[in-house]
């Protein structure tokens, strides 16, 4: 019989209660996933004994910060903003400052310096995109080429940097995992993998003899680069679309998908796939047909778990997400098992 991959959803502190969760898991929910990003360690111990009340069968993973980029926090109340297309943006280096539509403040330091004018800068794996027209020492000027929301604390992707100058783990980092071991959760995802050695900086901080498991996460071109290795060093997989889109282009994302798939399956190794993989329904109430072929796919090609991200942590249609994904999926292996059409 073919694999059926589990379904893992990414809920927010802001909407996270037993009633929803209870709710969540009601409507076929294995897992959950917490990003440390916008989670503390206290509220990763909080978070995960919450999810253990309801459901202790309940997959729990949290993905650290690794070597990426983000903004910082928005300036003011809103929880996102517009920015618009053609808009003038500014991007300061190492900024402590809140975020607004027309400054965005990054938590890193240097990266600046290595950009150069006409690279493409994606923001929220490419909800906004700009194109940088000069650059002034720490900071940057860009042009909105794709305007979107901008919400607090996202990813910025500089096109065309290997950004090898930062830490793979930091001390936000180690935090989060020494919470995330404490509380018992089943799997740390690490962001921004590079090489192998990035792996095995993670692999100190977990006790020796823990039962918490560690996924690399291939999201950038050096992780596509070193896969066979740090797939050698880690317990299995995370295939991070969204950023992975941003370093080495749309294009190419379904084929480092497959390679994933095929590497994983040759070393014994679980795959994780993540990434809009429902994004219509973030506000529509029912997938793409695109989208539908695609988790499809993904289930012939033997992923065992699918990560549900912004759909569910901060879309209108959480729950059904989770059910047309379920729905999906079964379909799917009812096809594959048995033939089954209708």
């Amino acid at each position: 019989m073919i694999k059926k991959p589990a379904i893992l959803a990414t809920l927010a502190g802001n909407r996270t209660n037993p009633g929803s969760i209870a709710t969540m898991v009601a409507a076929g929910m294995k897992g959950v996933r917490f990003n440390s990003a916008h989670a503390s360690p206290d509220e990763i111990r909080r978070l995960t004994a919450m999810v253990r009340s309801v459901d202790p069968s309940q997959i729990i993973l949290v993905d650290t910060k690794g070597a990426e980029v983000r903004t910082t926090s928005l300036a003011g109340d809103a929880d996102d903003l517009p920015v618009l297309e053609g808009a003038k943006v500014r991007i300061i280096d190492g900024g402590k400052e809140p975020s607004t539509v027309r400054c965005l403040c990054i938590t890193a330091s240097g990266v600046c310096r290595m950009v150069k004018e006409g690279m493409n800068v994606t923001v929220d794996d490419g909800e906004i995109c700009m194109r940088v027209e000069q650059v002034t020492g720490d900071s940057v000027e860009c042009r909105v080429t794709k305007g979107g929301r901008l919400g607090s604390r996202k990813t910025v992707c500089f096109r065309g940097i290997e950004l090898d100058a930062l830490p793979a783990v930091t001390d936000r980092d180690r935090m989060a995992i020494e919470a995330s071991v404490e509380a018992g959760v089943d799997i740390i995802a690490h962001s921004f993998v590079r090489t192998q050695a990035d792996v095995a900086a993670v692999r100190e901080l977990i006790p020796e003899g823990s039962a918490t498991l560690l996924y690399a996460k291939i999201e950038c071109r050096e992780a596509v680069e070193n896969m066979d290795s740090i797939l050698a060093a880690a317990d299995g997989l995370l295939c991070a679309r969204g950023d992975l889109g941003a370093t080495v282009g749309i294009e190419r994302v379904a084929a480092v998908e497959m390679a994933c798939m095929a590497r994983c399956a040759a070393a014994g190794k679980p795959l994780m796939l993540a990434t809009q993989l429902m994004h219509s329904m973030m506000t529509q109430p029912s997938p793409t047909r695109a989208e539908a072929a695609d988790i499809a796919f993904a289930v012939k090609g033997g992923v065992d778990s699918l990560l549900l991200t912004g759909e569910t942590a901060r879309g209108n249609y959480p729950v059904e997400c989770v059910e047309w994904m379920g729905r999906i999926v079964n379909a799917t292996c009812d096809y594959l098992d048995s033939g089954k059409l209708l």
